[in-house]
């Protein structure tokens, strides 16, 4: 997020102001079931799905349950959704029945990170617009280069360790993406700086491989017994029964 909000204007097309929570989180559930909703088929042998609500009540917010009812249905069903709202009432309905042209759900704005140009945000001097740069576009064989100029312009902007430190934290986080992480860790391990090293990534990382190559020797000392069974194994070693497989794999 902090990555991500600095680069509204140049991502989004518009500045990112006072960015605030919402209250709640987004799990909705549905409070009642739709009264009628069937698949049919039409007079021109198309499907469709059919939706009818009967409503006694003149209801102004029925419009945002009918589009809650809509985008469920068809995501589920994934074919063209009809809804009807069959009014009881006696006097004249006055509920709306579209949603405000603003509000209506029509698609989706999509924005390629990779269609950026390195060099427009690798240019900024702003620490989270620079880390961003990683994920943009360059050829695959400038990849180490770009690592490069990336690391030295966040050293140049950083104005402190703790803000450099941060920032290749993130800059770590986001190479997973574009699988650039042994790239980084070569040209991290070679700067003349001074980690924290029981809180650093890479230490972190070394003693998971650690662990993992542990319980990896185990793992193929059972497996050769033949004695326990690639479950119990998986169990014993507090590992995921696939990556008993893949040592399975290897051994043979």
């Amino acid at each position: 997020e902090a990555v991500l909000l600095t680069l509204g204007k140049k991502l989004l097309g518009f500045d990112i102001k006072n960015p605030r929570p919402l209250t709640e989180k987004l799990q909705i559930t549905i409070e009642r079931e739709p009264d009628f909703l069937k698949q049919v088929t039409l007079d021109n042998d198309s499907e469709i799905i059919l939706h009818l609500e009967f409503q006694r009540n003149d209801e102004y917010d029925m419009v945002y349950r009918m589009a809650e009812y809509k985008a469920i249905v068809q995501r589920k069903y994934k074919i063209p959704v009809r809804q009807y709202v069959i009014y009881l009432g006696t006097d004249t309905p006055q509920m709306p029945t579209k949603l405000p042209k603003e509000e209506q759900i029509t698609g989706f704005n999509l924005t390629n990170i990779h269609d950026i140009p390195v060099n427009q945000v690798l240019d900024s001097d702003i620490p989270e617009e620079i880390v961003l740069s990683i994920l943009t576009e360059y050829p695959k064989t400038d990849a180490e280069q770009v690592i490069s100029r990336i690391i030295h312009k966040l050293r140049e902007v950083a104005s402190s360790d703790a803000e450099f430190k941060r920032s290749i934290q993130q800059l770590v986080t986001l190479s997973r993406i574009r699988k650039l992480e042994k790239e980084i860790e070569k040209q991290i391990e070679a700067m003349p700086i001074t980690y924290n090293i029981e809180t650093d990534y890479l230490y972190n990382r070394g003693i998971e491989r650690g662990i993992e190559q542990e319980k990896a020797t185990v793992i193929k000392k059972a497996l050769i017994k033949k004695k326990l069974t690639v479950a119990e194994i998986a169990d014993l070693a507090d590992v995921s029964i696939d990556f008993v497989l893949s040592i399975q794999s290897e051994l043979k």
